[in-house]
């Protein structure tokens, strides 16, 4: 980032989870394999950055944070914001401006996603070249598991980083990504329906709670994981011969095994959308992310949308448009 430019602008998108989630876990798949079904979607993080002379100012008004001051003073803070950690860490003084097209804890990926786009903003400083989206995800993934020790999967930095519509396999020392043809993605996403139910909730403690689960090796977490791996699979073929109405199905199979990960995935109310998602002609649907609030996908026929999106209106929930972003993180420069 030369002196000719003013700022650059980093964007990375955020992620719908179909099938998988919760295998993408180390302390799983470096022993059975997992697997995901994720793609990145056209909500997005963006980061305004601006090189500054002595000055590390934050400023992410979506989460009411706003730091302003020299390293020694800002140093001193304690806190658990990624921004500044990041840009104290970096040692440059600059300005950074946050926004996100959805809510923290939406069940979109929304902290994997911010973290990607910290990295990508903060190597691009000092260097033009794009980073590789594997590794790209990796960097961010140990920002959050490994410096703020978050219990997080691999799958949410992953769509951040390679955009697209993707099949993610884990295995012990590889990960695989397998993009699905744009005639898939495209027909997927016709059939797609996304709701926002009007509360958010703390992905960290549900996910805390499952990956103890796993490491205490609880024989119902581990052959619920098992399920879901053989689940995501299967849907991958289905997906891959176009049996969208196997594709819902699955999904039903896949919501009620998430369930099952550990208290606090579901409630009435989250019940009662599902239910009536599925009275109104859906093939499949279940929440986003770790549970518990957020948003909702749906999976049915063009024909029954109309319906689905009548009745869960009638019950408050927001349908939210969205389509697949085929790029993942971005840095754009201004002069």
């Amino acid at each position: 980032m030369n002196d000719e430019i003013k700022y650059l602008v980093a964007i990375a998108p955020h992620r719908i989870s179909i099938c998988g989630g919760g295998t993408d876990f180390p302390s799983f798949y470096n022993n059975y394999g997992g697997a995901v079904i994720n793609f990145a979607i056209t909500r997005y993080s963006k980061i305004k950055l601006r090189k500054l002379k002595n000055k590390f100012i934050v400023n992410a008004s979506d989460v009411n944070e706003y730091y302003n001051g020299t390293k020694e003073e800002l140093i001193k803070v304690k806190n658990t914001s990624m921004p500044l950690y990041t840009i104290l860490e970096k040692g440059i003084p600059s300005k950074i401006s946050i926004k996100s097209d959805v809510q923290p804890g939406s069940g979109l990926g929304s902290s994997g996603t911010l973290a990607v786009n910290l990295v990508n903003a903060f190597h691009h400083v000092s260097n033009k070249k794009k980073i590789d989206p594997l590794e790209l995800s990796e960097r961010a993934y140990k920002l959050e598991a490994d410096i703020f020790k978050k219990a997080v999967g691999r799958q949410d930095h992953m769509p951040a980083a390679f955009g697209g519509f993707n099949y993610i396999e884990y295995k012990k020392n590889k990960i695989i990504v397998i993009p699905f043809k744009k005639k898939i993605s495209n027909t997927l996403t016709e059939n797609c329906l996304l709701f926002y139910l009007g509360m958010t909730r703390d992905a960290d403690k549900i996910l805390r709670r499952q990956e103890k689960r796993v490491q205490n090796n609880s024989s119902e977490m581990i052959d619920v994981l098992k399920t879901m791996n053989k689940l995501t699979r299967n849907m991958k073929k289905d997906l891959d011969h176009g049996n969208f109405k196997d594709v819902g199905n699955t999904l039903e199979i896949a919501w009620e095994l998430k369930k099952k990960f550990t208290k606090g995935v579901s409630n009435r109310f989250i019940d009662k959308v599902h239910d009536i998602a599925i009275d109104s002609g859906a093939y499949g649907a279940k929440i986003t992310g770790a549970g518990g609030g957020g948003h909702f996908l749906v999976i049915a026929e063009k024909s029954h949308h109309k319906n689905i999106i009548k009745n869960l209106h009638g019950v408050e929930c927001k349908r939210v448009l969205f389509n697949v972003s085929v790029k993942g993180a971005v840095v754009n420069y201004e002069k």
